[in-house]
């Protein structure tokens, strides 16, 4: 790995021909943000509160079913315009219902030996959804599955809570030793002859358990800071909402005409660095007008906060058409 995501996209901004962002729309944004800190939206806590689908026990098995989750954290939106559906929910909230379910059926999906030899069948009875629509990509989830369990069995002893013991309490060696044993997770390009990284699903295990544990005990990461936002296509599209991104007038209609993009595509490097550099660049607006350095929020929390703002703001930021881009792959 050459570069950090934060670093990455540092350098993808620095030659990025099609985004650029808007250093006005960056303080006006952080202006707002502020008024969220001082309401508390950013506590630990409360993401778990609003979030019960998510583990909420600070225990072992907790982390090997986040683990179980975050390999599977992509791709959910529908070919067809008509989202799949498990217990009433849609998209990633779907797939964290499916794996309740799952669990209060006994069936043992934080065992890494039993999903190492998990198939098709099983998967799609475990995913079955509402409507008889399919959870996107099952066969590469499958895969995943089978490959992350053989890999905590051959390597740490059938749990992701050996990955983190083993990692004196730093999230950039955990993001480290994910890229290095789980391929799955290596979300990376070639962009203008220079290798970039977002790792957004990586980064995301580690801030899930960061926040499933409050930032204490095996979610203690000294230098959780350093961690990025999650490089995905909903969080670009508020930005540009916001006025933060900017886009060329030929990657706006191409987003606008059909948004389907292929993965490296530099369109979709630029997005998604844009909105990583962004992020940081409103992080860093933000805490100058914070006075108390405990309560500004990091990249993570701005990233959580914001990714809930466009799920209840959908149709008015649809509504101004924001553009989005799509790509289907297992980074996202």
């Amino acid at each position: 790995m050459d570069m950090l995501p934060k670093e990455s996209a540092e350098f993808v901004m620095s030659v990025a021909d099609h985004v650029t962002i808007n250093t006005n729309a960056v303080k006006e944004l952080a202006t707002k943000l502020k008024e969220s800190v001082a309401l508390n939206e950013y506590d630990l806590k409360k993401w778990k509160s609003d979030n019960p689908l998510h583990p909420q026990e600070m225990i072992d098995k907790s982390i090997d079913q986040i683990f179980f989750i975050d390999s599977l954290n992509f791709s959910f939106w529908p070919d067809e315009n008509q989202d799949f559906s498990i217990e009433g929910e849609i998209g990633y909230w779907a797939l964290c219902a499916a794996v309740k379910r799952a669990l209060d059926e006994k069936i043992p999906l934080t065992n890494s030996e039993y999903y190492s030899h998990m198939e098709l069948q099983q998967l799609r009875y475990l995913f079955r959804t509402d409507n008889g629509i399919d959870i996107p990509m099952l066969k590469e989830r499958v895969s995943i599955l089978n490959e992350n369990g053989a890999i905590l069995m051959k390597h740490f002893n059938g749990s992701f809570v050996n990955c983190i013991r083993a990692i004196n309490c730093s999230a950039i060696n955990l993001l480290k030793l994910i890229y290095e044993y789980f391929p799955s997770f290596r979300d990376e390009v070639i962009y203008k002859g220079k290798n970039v990284t977002f790792l957004k699903r990586a980064q995301i295990l580690i801030a899930d358990i960061w926040g499933c544990f409050e930032g204490k005990g095996l979610g203690r990461f000294d230098d959780i800071d350093q961690l990025t936002m999650f490089a995905d296509y909903r969080i670009p599209q508020v930005l540009h909402y916001f006025g933060v991104l900017k886009y060329s007038t030929i990657l706006a209609e191409k987003l606008q005409e059909n948004n389907l993009l292929v993965n490296g595509h530099p369109f979709e490097v630029e997005i998604r660095s844009s909105s990583i550099h962004a992020i940081e660049m409103v992080r860093e607006q933000l805490s100058s007008m914070i006075d108390d350095d405990s309560k500004a929020p990091n990249s993570i929390q701005i990233d959580f906060y914001l990714w809930g703002y466009r799920r209840t703001n959908s149709e008015q930021i649809d509504g101004q058409r924001s553009p989005f881009h799509r790509v289907r792959c297992i980074y996202y």
